[in-house]
């Protein structure tokens, strides 16, 4: 499950751009998956910018749009559908696959969403009267009151929810020596419970694996972070702050794990097949990952609703970014449905089923193992 998509996105964003410049300050145009941005000085010799040519500068811009027509990209794919997907991995023309997930690759382990009433997570939280549901992940509300953010994570702590099967089709790619990498927005930590090796995973939105002190930044284990968890708080153990300590989940106020800005940097412009699932694709700047990847790169995306569409007016003038799944598509395909039966369609497609179900009936069995009081271990007792 990533973090709740919200105004306040765009706070983040600010302490985020005065924070590390270098890194994070992405203009408008960038966000919306544009490569440049032009500025336009006035000309000092022109008295009011109110005698500028507007109709030259109309023109130009539709001589930019013209152009853009007439470069348009030769189609990569047949039939835009999933069967063309898997004729492209089984020839072997994708063999570094980059996969970004979002909250929808985890609805089917049962993690409750946030805003469902009466069952989502801030219905649960109500009791303690947040002055807005995104409070709970501010980092100046969380110094103030930590309780609310606890009691959420006693919900989302690894090991209380199952990897889903769209979870296993990614560890079944790595395993077949497919997967890139995967970035994805959940801090559930499920892609690393289905099996894939954490140098394997991104999580842009941090997640439970490690924890620091909020003020001191001392490090603390795991077992450090399952115990702030499970008690409602904890405190830094270093003697001089007593701080409250934090698993590494971002919030809002809080800059985006490094480990993200260095793989954005070199796996976009390697990978030869996206598949984006599960996500709304609102949250910047991961949102605009997927226009990362080279222009002859098939994308695909795997959601229960069209996400990430080029806004009409910039595709009108030209600029290449998001999705576009009609008129002028070229690389683009577009599963509507849920991600699990999104990649079980893949899977087949693939000749891959068996090898997937291999993997989701191992998990269950180690998971009754571990639950049964006669296989476990004295020591898990």
């Amino acid at each position: 499950m990533g973090l709740p998509e919200t105004h306040h996105a765009a706070r983040k964003r600010d302490t985020e751009e005065a924070a590390h410049p270098s890194e994070v300050t992405i203009s408008s145009i960038e966000e919306l998956g544009g490569d440049t941005v032009l500025h336009a000085e006035p000309d000092p010799s022109v008295e009011s910018n109110e005698e500028l040519d507007l109709n030259a500068l109309l023109s130009g811009l539709n001589l930019a749009s013209g152009k853009a027509q007439e470069d348009k990209q030769q189609p990569l794919l047949d039939s835009f559908d999933l069967k063309d997907v898997a004729e492209r991995i089984k020839s072997g023309k994708a063999k570094r696959i980059l996969c970004m997930c979002g909250a929808g690759l985890s609805v089917s382990a049962g993690i409750p969403d946030f805003r469902t009433p009466g069952t989502g997570l801030y219905s649960n939280l109500q009791k303690f009267d947040l002055p807005y549901p995104e409070a709970v992940f501010e980092i100046n509300y969380f110094k103030r009151n930590p309780a609310p953010f606890f009691m959420l994570a006693k919900e989302l702590f690894p090991g209380t929810f199952q990897p889903t099967p769209a979870h296993f089709f990614m560890k079944l790619l790595h395993d077949k020596g497919l997967l890139l990498r995967c970035f994805t927005q959940n801090i559930d930590s499920l892609e690393n419970q289905a099996g894939l090796d954490k140098e394997q995973i991104v999580a842009a939105h941090g997640n439970f694996d490690s924890a620091h002190c909020v003020q001191c930044r001392k490090e603390h284990s795991l077992e450090h972070v399952r115990q702030a968890v499970s008690q409602g708080h904890t405190r830094c153990d270093c003697t001089k702050c007593e701080g409250l300590v934090k698993p590494d989940i971002v919030f809002f106020g809080e800059s985006l794990p490094a480990r993200f800005f260095q793989y954005m940097a070199t796996d976009f412009s390697k990978a030869d097949l996206l598949i984006v699932m599960g996500t709304s694709l609102t949250v910047q700047p991961f949102a605009s990952l997927i226009d990362k990847v080279r222009s002859d790169v098939p994308r695909v995306l795997i959601n229960r609703e069209k996400v990430g569409e080029a806004d009409p007016d910039l595709k009108r003038l030209g600029v290449e970014h998001g999705f576009n799944f009609g008129e002028g598509n070229y690389r683009d395909v577009l599963y509507l449905g849920n991600c699990d039966d999104g990649t079980k369609e893949l899977c087949k497609l693939l000749g891959w089923s068996e090898d997937l179900q291999k993997l989701i009936q191992e998990n269950e069995t180690a998971e009754h193992e571990a639950n049964n009081p006669i296989t476990k271990s004295p020591s898990a007792l």
